[in-house]
């Protein structure tokens, strides 16, 4: 998990903009940055802005999020969060769990 997600988890309280980092906005102004990395990356789904493309430095095909901003909404990213304290117990849940509640987070707020 990284120190982001991690720390959303531990105090289980959204993080909001972070205005301090050197890339705010990344997607768009006010957006919440509690999941500053992608809980579901790679989720391989282009409904919410992601793409396969070819990297930079490999040529091989990876998954781009760079066009995604849903999970920046404030209320999906609170919405993720209630859905990860609910999973998560002593181990770090698997891809396909957060899969499972990337498809929830969907239904309810959709792209």
């Amino acid at each position: 998990m990284n120190v982001h997600v991690e720390e959303a988890v531990k105090y289980g309280k959204i993080l909001g903009p972070n205005k301090d980092c050197s890339y705010y906005p990344c997607h768009f102004d006010g957006q919440d940055c509690t999941w500053c990395f992608c809980p579901f990356f790679p989720c391989k789904d282009n409904v919410t802005g992601g793409r396969l493309t070819k990297g930079r430095l490999s040529g091989d095909l990876v998954w781009s999020c760079e066009n995604c901003s849903w999970i920046h909404k404030p209320e999906v990213a609170s919405f993720v969060l209630r859905k990860m304290l609910g999973v998560i117990g002593k181990s770090e849940p698997t891809h396909s769990q957060l899969l499972g509640i990337r498809e929830e987070v969907l239904k309810a707020y959709p792209p």
